[in-house]
C-alpha cells in the first residue's frame, strides 16, 4: 500500500537526473565536433587528391602541369582550374577566351567539378571546410620532386577569418622536396596551423 503521496520524482532525484544529462552532452558535444572535423579533413584530402590526379592527366596528355596558379605561385584560381581541367568554366559554359583553359586547347575533360566543391554563390571553389584560399604547388621542373625551383609557400585563410596559414617546416620542407608531382593545401578547419590540410600526408 501506497504511503498517500503521488508518485513522481523528489526534487534530488530530477537534480540528479539533469546533472547525469548535462554530463552526457558535456562529453558528447566535443566528440561529435571532433568527429565532423575529421570527416572533413579526410574529404578535403580525397578532394586534393583527386585534382592532383587530374593534373596527372593533363600532364600526360600536355606534356606538363596546367598553371591554375595563374603562373605567379600558390593560390589556385578557380576559372584557370576550370578550364584547365574541366575546359569549360565553373558555371559549365563555354570559357570566355583561350586565356582560360590554361593550356587544354582542345578542351579535354579531366575533371568533373561536384556541387560540394563550390561556394554557396558557385563562383569559387571551396573544400568540405569551405574554404575557398586553396594553394598548389606543382613540379616545374620535370625532375619528379617538388622542391625551391618549383614555387613558394604561401599562406591561406580559413574561412572563419583568423590569421593566414602558413605550412611549416615538418609540414612542408623544400629545401630537400616533396616527392610528388602536385601537392594541395588549405587552411582545415582554420583554427590553429595544425588544421592544415595536406594533398600528401
Amino acid at each position: 500500500m501506497g504511503d498517500g503521496r503521488p508518485a513522481g520524482f523528489t526534487l534530488v532525484e530530477l537534480l540528479a537526473v539533469i546533472a547525469i544529462i548535462a554530463l552526457l552532452v558535456a562529453i558528447l558535444v566535443p566528440t561529435t565536433a571532433s568527429v565532423r572535423v575529421t570527416a572533413k579533413r579526410a574529404k578535403t584530402r580525397v578532394q586534393f587528391g583527386q585534382w592532383a590526379g587530374a593534373m596527372e592527366q593533363f600532364r600526360q596528355e600536355y606534356g606538363y602541369y596546367p598553371a591554375i596558379d595563374g603562373g605567379s605561385g600558390g593560390k589556385v584560381v578557380p576559372e584557370l582550374f576550370a578550364g584547365a581541367l574541366t575546359g569549360l568554366t565553373l558555371d559549365g559554359s563555354a570559357p570566355a577566351s583561350a586565356s582560360h583553359l590554361a593550356g587544354n586547347a582542345r578542351q579535354l575533360r579531366f575533371y568533373n567539378i561536384g556541387e560540394s566543391e563550390l561556394d554557396a554563390t558557385r563562383t569559387e571553389l571551396a573544400d568540405a571546410f569551405g574554404n575557398t584560399d586553396m594553394a598548389v604547388i606543382y613540379d616545374r621542373n620535370g625532375d619528379g620532386m617538388i622542391g625551391p625551383a618549383d614555387g613558394e609557400v604561401v599562406a591561406v585563410q580559413g574561412g572563419g577569418g583568423g590569421s593566414p596559414s602558413v605550412p611549416a617546416s615538418d609540414d612542408l620542407n623544400l629545401s630537400t622536396g616533396v616527392r610528388a608531382g602536385v601537392i594541395f593545401y588549405s587552411a582545415g578547419n582554420g583554427a590553429t596551423q595544425s588544421d592544415l590540410v595536406f594533398s600528401w600526408k
